[in-house]
């Protein structure tokens, strides 16, 4: 499964670099996150309660960053794993200054395993995009307060 986007970010890209590293601004961004904290340098734990489509359930996992270019690129993996289906998977997100902000271009790939892999093949697709989508506007609008930045 691909998921790939362009998302604008009302912020520097100093900022929205450091919002990727900050376990509290990720926890607030990360749709339906219960739990996350940075348990090494590169390397982020938690649960998030999905109740959407077909990936609906309570998810454990962590994402680790692979691969950082300072402040433009990150290269991560992602794990996760509920009583009905395990996701792994790698990503990229790209940023770039733009007039009103930060442009964000990510990417990904990953492989759904588990009994929602069969019946739900053509759904898990949409569903990630709509759960990328938003994180971004969570990320958006968490910058956009004061004494975020």
């Amino acid at each position: 499964m691909n998921v790939s986007g362009t998302y604008l970010i009302q912020a520097e890209p100093a900022d929205v670099w450091r919002a990727f590293h900050d376990v509290d601004i990720l926890r607030e961004a990360l749709p339906d996150c219960e739990h996350l904290e940075q348990t090494a340098p590169d390397t982020f734990t938690g649960v998030a309660r999905v109740g959407f489509s077909i990936i609906k359930g309570t998810y454990k996992g962590s994402v680790r960053l692979l691969e950082e270019r300072e402040p433009e690129f990150l290269r991560i993996s992602v794990e996760a794993r509920s009583s009905h289906a395990e996701i792994k998977g790698e990503g990229s997100l790209a940023l770039e200054a733009a007039e009103q902000g930060s442009r964000v271009t990510y990417s990904g790939d990953a492989r759904v395993f588990g009994p929602i892999a069969a019946v739900g093949q053509r759904l898990i697709p949409s569903a990630a995009k709509t759960l990328s989508e938003r994180f971004f506007q969570n990320l958006d609008r968490k910058l956009r307060k004061p004494g975020v930045n």
